[in-house]
């Protein structure tokens, strides 16, 4: 989604060493310089992280509903859901009127990006029909979720600064390199199977989601390089 326009970026210690490894990110382009910015942004976010936000409970809620369409049908679901009224609906409506509904329909920056990464998720899954969310197993839809946000979140904070000066095929090259090393990072070292027996349709389970984020975010932080 890139840089809101009046984003200010946070002046704390955390934030300003990320934001130096980040620029010289953009200048060296190798491992090191991709490896370093991307652990002091996963500690900038750890440190910074709200408690209960927007993508914790919307990740929960999609899992949640995963789960009813796995063990009772997508019709079952949306009634579980209080959604009568998508019943029928084809499956593009009832999933954007789901999203919506899971991200308080975009009214913050946090909402949007939680949007983007779930839509972005489903789109990874090539999950084209609602009623095929239940195939997924929750840790593989929750995996994707993740990749997904960090990498808005990256693309929100960084994208402007990274595209003073270059092209757009040039700002795209940085960003999509960066997202690799987030992509293959969390699929390699972030594993996730023992939440396939966690049932996300009860309540309190966006603290499994916040849990699984700064596990996905401490995998960044491996790198050990001077600061």
């Amino acid at each position: 989604m890139g840089t809101s326009k009046g984003y200010i970026a946070p002046t704390t210690l955390h934030w300003s060493k990320a934001k130096r490894a980040v620029t010289s990110f953009i200048n060296n382009r190798d491992y090191d310089s991709k490896a370093k910015a991307a652990s002091k942004y996963a500690t900038a976010m750890k440190t910074d992280m709200s408690t209960g936000g927007s993508f914790q409970s919307a990740a929960a809620r999609t899992l949640g509903f995963a789960q009813k369409v796995a063990s009772g049908g997508l019709d079952n679901a949306l009634r579980e859901y209080n959604r009568e009224d998508l019943v029928g609906k084809p499956s593009e409506v009832v999933w954007t009127e789901l999203l919506h509904e899971f991200t308080n329909s975009g009214a913050s920056v946090e909402d949007n990006m939680a949007a983007d990464a779930l839509s972005q998720a489903m789109d990874n899954l090539e999950i084209e029909d609602i009623a095929d969310i239940g195939n997924v197993s929750v840790d593989v839809l929750l995996k994707e979720m993740l990749k997904e946000y960090i990498k808005e979140n990256f693309d929100f904070r960084y994208e402007e600064k990274i595209s003073k000066g270059k092209t757009p095929a040039q700002t795209s090259e940085i960003l999509n390199d960066m997202h690799e090393y987030i992509e293959n990072s969390i699929d390699g070292d972030l594993n996730l199977d023992n939440l396939r027996t966690v049932d996300f349709s009860n309540m309190g389970t966006a603290q499994v989601v916040e849990d699984a984020l700064r596990d996905a975010l401490s995998v960044f932080e491996k790198y050990y390089g001077e600061d």
